[in-house]
């Protein structure tokens, strides 16, 4: 694929889509670490959904920071994965813990809005013209 032309804006993003990534190992390692009701479900999700999905994204946000056009492919990927195994958890968790439902229920909605934009916007750097 050719160079991609990034706006101020998307390197922005990709720039806080790195620290974001990064920052997901720690909260991986959290997940993983902490007792929850659900410790069982986070584990296998923090090892089985959390590692990749951040080791994808921190792989597309540098990829993007130098201006590969494939790095937008592998942010849809990582976003994807993001919100194929967040809104299972998000519904079991809000169904059987009922601690801070209205907490998580606030910060899981966040997290999903969040996503869902940043696939709209990715998807978009892909469906501009490549100028040579």
């Amino acid at each position: 694929m050719a160079p991609a032309a990034l706006t101020p804006r998307d390197r922005l993003l990709a720039a806080g889509g790195l620290v974001l990534n990064l920052l997901g190992f720690v909260l991986v390692a959290v997940a993983v670490a902490l007792p929850d009701p659900l410790h069982t479900a986070n584990l296998v999700l923090a090892l089985a959904a959390g590692l990749p999905a951040a080791s994808c994204g921190t792989i597309a946000s540098l990829a993007l920071l130098q201006q590969r056009r494939w790095g937008a492919v592998l942010a849809l990927v990582a976003l994807g994965l993001q919100l194929l195994t967040l809104v299972p958890y998000a519904i079991v968790r809000l169904a059987l813990v009922a601690d801070g439902r209205s907490f998580w229920g606030a910060t899981l909605a966040t997290v999903l809005m969040a996503g869902l934009l940043l696939i709209v916007h990715w998807a978009r750097l892909l469906a501009r013209p490549v100028t040579p």
